[in-house]
């Protein structure tokens, strides 16, 4: 008997559980929804703002501007029993449109129209109810074409540290940094701002120069700046001359020297013999070497943005013989000097000869008289 009255209990709370779930499905069925179409909105495009899930026939409905129903924030009313039946309020008007099932739709919207929108409907089923629902928009920008720009045009290697901000117009977006079209490295050198709009490297490296983008995006659009070229300033490094040295050189030969360093901006050159300037060039051209060409040339780089400077030096050993008419160092003077000092010799001779015939002559005559 116990048995039967306890299955009893357990069916008419199974009934009365089942009733209650009904009555729970019809109310959440019945609840009042807003949804936006499309859901991501454009400058410029038109948005639905879509209502469904009104029970009962429709008295009136009013839409407002944001989370309350005031008449402040009015932005229409519409009545089906009257003509004509929308009353839109003077600064929506030509820029909304209604719908009998309480939808509304706005036309070519902007920025401004960023926010919540509230829908309040009258309606009699069994007694008259009141029904209410909110949805918010939020309105996109098309992104505008972004631009780099640096706090410094050649930042010094090891010295300086470097800025670059994402310049853009747009005020909702993601804004993503690339170097060389790939991702931008990590390191403890570099950092983004918090809204990524900035890229600071702190003592930058030779390493760091390459081409840096950023890009900017937002739901409905996005767009990449111009590569922007940082390069940095460094060196002179690794001062060389090319012939190395020691060079040994015959005698009215020519001779091509030339130095390079590794340095941004190129370096300014100076040559120097024995601590005698010979040139300002890259390259040193030695025509008809002769013996004063000997010695000890250096070669000193200087940058002048980073205020650095190298140097290398190679030594130039001349040879040669005087019977060949080339100097072998030992200072004897070559075959047409040597034919010029006998001529003079032999003219001087020839004058003295002459003189003293004269003077010879002259007092032989004067004795005979």
């Amino acid at each position: 008997m116990d048995l039967i009255v306890c299955s009893r209990a357990l069916a008419i709370r199974g009934v009365i559980l089942t009733v209650f779930l009904s009555l729970w499905s019809q109310q959440i069925s019945a609840q009042v929804s807003v949804v936006p179409i499309p859901k991501t909105v454009m400058v410029g495009e038109n948005v639905l703002l879509s209502v469904s899930g009104v029970t009962g026939t429709i008295l009136l409905f009013s839409w407002h501007k944001g989370e309350r129903s005031t008449d402040k924030n009015q932005m229409l009313n519409y009545s089906p029993n009257t003509t004509p039946p929308e009353q839109i309020e003077e600064p929506y008007k030509g820029r909304v449109r209604v719908f009998p099932n309480c939808s509304m739709e706005i036309l070519g919207v902007n920025t401004n129209d960023n926010g919540s929108y509230t829908v309040s409907i009258q309606t009699r089923g069994g007694q008259q109810q009141q029904q209410q629902a909110t949805v918010t928009i939020i309105v996109y920008e098309k992104v505008s074409k972004p631009n780099v720009t640096s706090n410094l045009a050649c930042p010094v290697e090891y010295k300086d540290s470097i800025t670059l901000t994402c310049v853009t117009t747009n005020t909702t977006q993601i804004i993503l940094w690339s170097k060389d079209s790939q991702k931008l490295p990590s390191d403890d050198r570099t950092s983004l701002s918090q809204e990524n709009r900035t890229l600071t490297i702190t003592n930058v490296s030779s390493a760091d120069s390459g081409n840096y983008q950023c890009e900017v995006m937002n739901s409905v659009s996005h767009s990449t700046s111009d590569l922007y070229t940082l390069t940095v300033c460094y060196g002179p490094k690794n001062v060389k001359i090319t012939p190395q040295g020691p060079i040994t050189q015959p005698l009215k030969s020519q001779l091509t020297l030339n130095c390079m360093a590794e340095s941004v901006p190129a370096p300014d050159y100076t040559w120097t013999l024995n601590g005698t300037i010979k040139g300002h060039e890259g390259k040193l051209v030695l025509t008809e070497i002769t013996i004063h060409d000997q010695g000890n040339y250096t070669c000193e780089a200087n940058n002048s943005v980073t205020q650095l400077s190298g140097s290398a030096s190679v030594y130039v050993n001349v040879t040669g013989n005087a019977a060949s008419g080339t100097d072998n160092g030992s200072g004897s003077l070559p075959g047409w000097a040597i034919a010029v000092i006998v001529i003079a010799i032999l003219i001087v001779v020839a004058l003295i000869a002459a003189c003293v015939y004269y003077f010879l002559l002259r007092d032989k005559s004067s004795s005979i008289i």
